[in-house]
């Protein structure tokens, strides 16, 4: 919950800074809408370790034991509900299907017992936190990455989601929600399929999309695996850091 006079203070705040670095584009447009003059801001993604989350050779799985997985917190902003919700939907063409949920937080209970009435309880795995070596060896051996982001109650939102990025790195394709940063990341019908937020149909709808396709599959996660390294490498954005800090040095200095 925010403090009074929070809105007020950022605003004028972000009248005297000399430059505002942002994460997203779409976090970008709102510093815009609170005041923040356009030609201050500067878009500085984070940046992904690729070298450690390889890319993958994965096999087509033709028996039908699809597996899905999301990695994140346990909070409202993920989705997590409209996740197991289109899982179950998937499941009912894909029994033998499995959905893993690495990641800790408040909403755990609540989400075992939406899976325990989706009666999808035995084919949802959740995994708790997981290190790094750990997220790497889930995403090897999964098929497709789920993240259906939403816009709180309190409208809170998220930029581009660390662990899709990571998964995208592996070759893995996303299905997940027009929300806050993930379209910079992922366009719609290139490096996964994007539905609108809640929309568990079709969020199915995009994995049975997948699963019937293996040409699509392929070909969207290849593509999410070059698209990652080109603008979300860690070096890439350092140095985009690095530029500026030196144009902050300038400013300084006139």
């Amino acid at each position: 919950k925010q403090e009074r006079g929070y809105t007020k203070n950022l605003q004028e705040l972000l009248q005297v800074i000399p430059l505002a670095l942002v994460r997203s584009a779409s976090l970008a447009k709102k510093l815009e809408a609170l005041g923040c003059p356009p030609e201050k801001i500067r878009l500085n993604r984070t940046g992904i370790p690729t070298e450690e989350f390889p890319i993958v050779t994965r096999d087509f799985p033709k028996d039908g034991k699809w597996k899905i997985v999301q990695t994140c917190r346990l909070i409202e902003k993920k989705g997590l509900p409209a996740a197991l919700c289109a899982f179950a939907r998937f499941q009912n063409k894909y029994p033998e299907a499995r959905f893993f949920i690495a990641g800790e937080g408040p909403l755990e209970q609540s989400l075992r017992d939406i899976s325990e009435g989706l009666k999808i309880k035995s084919s949802v795995e959740f995994l708790g936190f997981q290190d790094q070596q750990a997220l790497r060896s889930l995403y090897e051996g999964a098929h497709i990455f789920l993240h259906p982001s939403q816009v709180t109650a309190a409208e809170d939102q998220e930029g581009v989601p660390n662990a899709m990025l990571e998964a995208m790195a592996t070759g893995l394709p996303v299905v997940a929600t027009k929300h806050g940063g993930i379209p910079e990341a992922v366009k719609d019908g290139v490096e996964g399929i994007l539905k609108n937020e809640g929309d568990d149909a079709g969020l199915a709808q995009a994995m049975v999309q997948l699963a019937t396709n293996e040409e699509l599959w392929r070909k969207m996660g290849a593509t999410a695996a070059e698209s990652v390294r080109e603008n979300f490498s860690t070096q890439g954005q350092i140095t985009n850091l690095e530029a500026c800090y030196r144009e902050l040095q300038s400013l300084a200095q006139r």
